[in-house]
C-alpha cells in the first residue's frame, strides 16, 4: 500500500511539472501556416520545435464550439481554442511569435505580420496572450502594433479579471451555461496582468454601440505554452 501511495504521488508531481493537464478540448494535428509561412514538416509533439526557414513554427490550435444540451440555457453557447506553441530557442526574435489573438475568427498573429498589413487587420485584433507572459488588450499595445495608436472607437475594449473559480467549474459554463461568464463577472479593471501557470481569468469585450462580451483565460502550462480562450457568443 505504501509503494502505491508514493508512485501515485510521484506521477501527481510530475504531471504538475509538465504542465500535463486534461482539456475537455480535443486536440488537432498541428495547423500548418504562420504568418504566410507553410510549415512543410511536423511538429515533434506537443512543444516540439523545428526550425523553418524564413518563419516561426506555427502554434497548434484547435477550436471547438460548445452548445449547452439544456434548452433553458442553449440561447448562449461558447467558443473555444486551445493554443499550443512550440518551445522557441532563447533568443528567437519576439516580433516574430504568434502572440495577438482575434477572438472574431481565432486568428493569431505576430507583430512583425500586423505591422506589415493594413491598418484594418490590427483594428480587429483583441488580446496578446504568449508576449511577456501577460494579457493585454491590443488596443493599448502602443510599442508592439504600429496602427493601435489613435485608433478610438476602431479597437475593442478588453478587461480582465483573475478568478479562483476552478478549472473544473469554468468547463462546465463553457459545456453547460456560458451566459455564467457574464453573471460572475465582476467591474473591477486591473492592469495587464502577468500570469503563470494554473491562472484562469475572466475578460469582458466591449465596444461603442454594441453589445459587451464575456470569456475565459486560462493558463494550462508554461513550458509548453499552453493557452485555451473561451467566448460566450449568442446562439442565433
Amino acid at each position: 500500500m505504501q509503494r502505491v501511495t508514493v508512485v501515485t504521488v510521484f506521477a501527481s508531481l510530475m504531471m504538475a511539472l509538465c504542465g500535463c493537464e486534461n482539456s475537455f478540448i480535443e486536440r488537432q494535428a498541428p495547423s500548418a501556416q504562420a504568418d504566410g509561412f507553410r510549415l512543410n514538416v511536423p511538429l515533434e509533439g506537443p512543444g516540439g520545435y523545428v526550425p523553418i526557414p524564413g518563419g516561426l513554427p506555427y502554434p497548434t490550435i484547435t477550436k471547438q464550439t460548445f452548445i449547452p444540451e439544456r434548452e433553458l440555457f442553449a440561447h448562449t453557447k461558447c467558443h473555444t481554442w486551445r493554443i499550443e506553441w512550440p518551445n522557441y530557442p532563447v533568443g528567437t526574435d519576439p516580433n516574430k511569435i504568434p502572440t495577438v489573438f482575434t477572438l472574431s475568427n481565432g486568428a493569431l498573429n505576430s507583430f512583425d505580420y500586423l505591422n506589415g498589413q493594413p491598418a484594418s487587420t490590427t483594428y480587429k485584433t483583441h488580446v496578446n496572450l504568449y508576449h511577456n507572459a501577460q494579457l493585454e488588450m491590443a488596443r493599448t499595445m502602443w510599442d508592439e502594433l504600429t496602427y493601435n495608436f489613435g485608433a478610438g472607437d476602431e479597437m475593442e475594449t478588453v478587461w480582465f479579471n483573475k478568478t479562483n473559480h476552478s478549472a473544473k467549474t469554468i468547463e462546465g459554463w463553457v459545456k453547460d451555461r456560458p451566459s455564467l461568464f457574464e453573471i460572475n463577472w465582476v467591474d473591477n479593471n486591473q492592469e495587464p496582468p502577468v500570469y503563470q501557470q494554473g491562472d484562469i481569468f475572466l475578460f469582458k469585450v466591449m465596444k461603442p454601440m454594441a453589445a459587451n462580451r464575456y470569456g475565459g483565460i486560462r493558463i494550462v502550462s508554461m513550458t509548453p505554452r499552453i493557452i485555451e480562450v473561451y467566448l460566450a457568443v449568442p446562439n442565433n
